[in-house]
């Protein structure tokens, strides 16, 4: 078996963890907290995402690319490392302030400062774990094991402590946790290796890896436009029932959606490594594998929501949540499309430095998104919504590859 598909296997049961672990306890969430908490816990987990989104600044691209490109260079490493954190750091913390301030400004949002502020916890796990050395150094087998561990302590906990309705703050804080755990763990882990050796923390070298990284986080933002905005759209415009479904079916094809993450990231590197005139037969035995294991995993994932999705609300959510069947079933396809939007964007446009065009693209996309979902969603609710993510996806898909095939970057 080759490294890659080791590599593949590894980082799709990281992904595995991440995305199943909450799936384990959405039915017991859904029963214990009933619609309006949930659709309360799904807005604020939303939410948060934003600042999530910034502190990451599109960090797991560019600089697991440049420990990719440094991987034998343990100097350089330790300047990466200590510098990417200490703006990661910087960059929550300002978030943290503009948090608060939104809290304090924006009518809708009070009454919820504890649910925020327990959801918040994830913004400080995201800049504390460095998944980007891991997969940077590809040490998959590590980045597993701790993943897993982290996310299976938290979840017991969850079913012995949430109990009713107004549990709902210490849900949002338990679902939050992992990622601090795991990063204790990944600290332990590198010093007993005794590899990374301290390195002062440069003004320079951090303004240097936020211009690295600003296509990729300015196709992130555009890219939450069209994702993480849409049940901000429905909160204002729909009703409680329809956010808590929209949010229920959202995290179904999240964990479907959730296998293209690893994969990418496992091939990333090698993709990046052959460069723009990779080797003919090396590249089509690659590129065979990531197609398949890509695109492949979505089909099967789409073809379980739709044909299961009557089975998965009944059974699954509960009688409270029948309603999301249909739900279940417009979302099935659009994994899909996510797929082949990956491949084109990190494993040909991203992987050789193509960044700024990309990102040109979502910041063209995003703002556009939100003009036409908003009144998609006044006038058809939340269909129109949906409808509107489909027609996105499929037109940045489309300019992709328009981008591609102008630029002579091999597909197939």
């Amino acid at each position: 078996m080759s490294t890659a598909t080791i590599n593949i296997i590894y980082l799709v049961f990281v992904q595995a963890m991440i995305y199943l672990s909450p799936l384990i306890t959405l039915p017991y969430l859904t029963r214990v907290l009933q619609v309006e908490q949930f659709a309360a816990l799904s807005f604020v987990q939303i939410f948060i995402q934003y600042f999530i989104f910034v502190t990451d600044y599109g960090f797991g691209i560019t600089v697991t690319r440049l420990i990719t490109l440094w991987r034998h260079d343990w100097e350089r490493i330790s300047d990466i490392v200590i510098n990417t954190l200490a703006v990661k750091l910087i960059l929550a913390i300002l978030m943290a302030g503009i948090c608060l301030s939104m809290l304090f400004l924006i009518p809708s949002l009070r009454g919820s400062e504890w649910l925020t502020a327990a959801a918040f916890i994830g913004v400080f796990s995201n800049a504390l774990f460095p998944t980007w050395l891991f997969q940077g150094l590809e040490r998959m087998k590590q980045l597993a094991f701790i993943t897993g561990i982290s996310r299976l302590a938290v979840l017991p906990l969850i079913f012995l402590f949430v109990k009713s309705p107004g549990d709902v703050v210490l849900a949002a804080a338990l679902m939050s946790t992992p990622g601090l755990i795991a990063s204790l763990m990944s600290y332990f882990y590198f010093r007993k290796l005794k590899t990374l050796i301290w390195a002062p923390v440069s003004t320079r070298r951090m303004f240097e890896l936020l211009r690295e990284g600003w296509p990729v986080f300015a196709s992130n933002i555009s890219i939450s436009l069209y994702t993480m905005v849409n049940l901000t759209v429905l909160k204002f415009l729909g009703t409680s029932e329809q956010v808590a479904f929209f949010a229920a079916s959202d995290k179904i094809r999240s964990g479907i959606q959730g296998f293209i993450s690893p994969i990418a990231s496992a091939l990333f590197p090698r993709f990046v490594a052959s460069g723009a005139s990779p080797k003919p037969e090396e590249f089509r035995r690659l590129n065979r594998l990531g197609w398949c294991s890509l695109v492949g995993t979505q089909i099967i994932g789409a073809a379980f929501i739709f044909f299961g999705a009557d089975f998965i609300a009944i059974n699954y959510f509960g009688a409270a949540f029948a309603g999301v069947a249909i739900y279940l079933k417009a979302f099935a396809v659009l994994p899909v499309i996510i797929a082949v939007a990956t491949i084109f964007s990190q494993w040909r446009l991203l992987a050789l430095g193509e960044g700024l065009v990309l990102s040109r693209i979502y910041v063209i996309a995003g703002p556009l998104h939100i003009v036409y979902a908003i009144a998609a969603t006044y006038y058809w609710g939340w269909i129109g919504l949906l409808s509107s993510v489909y027609l996105t996806e499929i037109m940045v898909t489309f300019a992709m590859y328009c981008v591609i095939r102008n630029k002579r970057i091999q597909i197939f």
